[in-house]
């Protein structure tokens, strides 16, 4: 599955997305409408902000700017339920801890954020096989 963040910034002009999880996100159920806009210039920082309140907040980031091999899998079931065949509309995003010192900091490589850029669409995905890390550094190069 390729990136598609730059279609997933440019689908709204002033930068700010609001997406629809009809699961929610882990821990977070009850909470479906998220606002998503970019933090940074390149796209690969991402603010996902509950619409309706000021929490939760995450950090997601584009992962695939920084881990080279990441390669999530959808089943079929996850690709029916964007109503998707395959994943060119589809962008990935990780939600990322960021720790006080930055080389402790990790992203979720295991449950990434998944939407489709057309109909905003979101789904936090389990990548049951595979081998993922929920925690994986950022800054593991770096060390």
């Amino acid at each position: 599955m390729g990136t598609n963040q730059t279609a997933l910034q440019n689908s709204n002009e002033d930068e700010q997305n609001i997406i629809y999880f009809e699961d929610g996100i882990l821990g977070f159920e009850e909470i479906k409408e998220y606002l998503l806009y970019h933090e940074d210039d390149s796209g690969i920082i991402w603010n996902l902000q509950a619409a309706q309140s000021d929490v939760p907040s995450f950090v997601a980031v584009d992962p695939y700017p920084l881990i080279n091999d990441y390669s999530p899998m959808l089943s079929q079931s996850e690709l029916d339920y964007f109503g998707e065949t395959g994943t060119e509309n589809l962008c990935v995003l990780v939600i990322a801890v960021i720790k006080p010192n930055l080389t402790d900091s990790v992203v979720n490589l295991k449950s990434p954020i998944v939407i489709d850029v057309n109909s905003k669409k979101a789904k936090q995905i389990i990548l049951e096989n595979s081998d993922y890390p929920i925690r994986y550094k950022l800054f593991r190069d770096k060390e």
